[in-house]
């Protein structure tokens, strides 16, 4: 099988501290993880890593024994009462690991507020070289491609983008021609999966994105047209939680199981994305 750089998101991993993590993905052939290290909804499992501190250290003796890097630390949901100086810890240990990039929701109803926001944490996150990436879904205030575009222009900074997860973007009524619409500076990473033509009711879009999604190619959505939709700086993740669904599954046969459909899709239908070569 070929090599592919592709990174593992660390949703349907939960259960695997961030070193088993690393090793986990090593095994499975993917080139970087990143990191659940806020709760992505109050009281949601976590890893909460320190910079310097026991699993903090252990992360990284496995990222430099392994290989595999750290892409981003997540999760902080930007709304009114968000204390942006609180998250300088997070983004300490994120960057002692060498990670390079921040995920970012918009929970606030009103814009102006997660524009604001997320100004305030790209400042941050920019003494510490990271890029913010503001993920939109269905089921969260900031819920589509185009709410994404318009908070990152508000927000008016250079190392910010749009992260664009398959289901969220086809859920929320999206589809590779608004990507395609999009301007390329403004988009950043890929999340991949698959999954039926149509969602569930509007109660079920949550279930579904953490625990129901599809291995890529294994469904409808149309993802050539996708990846050729994204610019070509575009970096690739895969985020399939299977556990629900394959349940006498480890984690590490379940992350396999992921970069091998990931993989066979993307060599079945080769990126042919917007401005030059893919990159990796």
């Amino acid at each position: 099988m070929p090599r592919i750089p592709l990174s593992l998101s660390p949703l349907g991993f939960l259960e695997v501290d961030p070193p088993a993590l690393v090793s986990i993905a090593a095994e499975a052939g993917f080139s970087s993880v990143s990191l659940r290290m806020r709760p992505a909804v109050p009281g949601g499992f976590h890893y909460p890593l320190e910079a310097g501190g026991p699993l903090a250290r252990e992360t990284l003796a496995r990222i430099r024994h392994t290989g595999v890097g750290i892409l981003q630390v997540e999760l902080v949901p930007l709304e009114r009462t968000t204390d942006i100086g609180a998250c300088r810890p997070l983004l300490e240990a994120g960057a002692a690991l060498d990670a390079t990039r921040l995920v970012v929701t918009g929970d606030d109803p009103d814009p102006a507020v997660v524009a604001g926001k997320l100004a305030e944490i790209a400042d941050l996150a920019g003494e510490y070289g990271m890029t913010v990436d503001l993920e939109f879904m269905r089921f969260r205030c900031l819920a589509t491609l185009g709410e994404a575009l318009a908070a990152v222009t508000a927000a008016g900074r250079d190392n910010v983008a749009v992260m664009v997860d398959a289901l969220h973007l086809l859920r929320s009524g999206g589809g590779a021609g608004d990507v395609a619409a999009a301007d390329p500076r403004r988009l950043g990473v890929l999340q991949l999966c698959d999954g039926p033509p149509a969602g569930p009711a509007p109660e079920g879009l949550a279930t579904e994105a953490r625990e129901a999604r599809l291995l890529p190619g294994r469904g409808a959505f149309p993802l050539g047209a996708l990846l050729d939709a994204m610019p070509a700086h575009t970096i690739l993740a895969a985020e399939v939680p299977l556990a629900k669904q394959f349940p006498p599954l480890s984690p590490r046969e379940r992350a396999r199981l992921v970069y091998e459909a990931t993989v066979e899709l993307l060599t079945a239908q080769p990126r042919v994305p917007r401005g030059g070569p893919a990159g990796g």
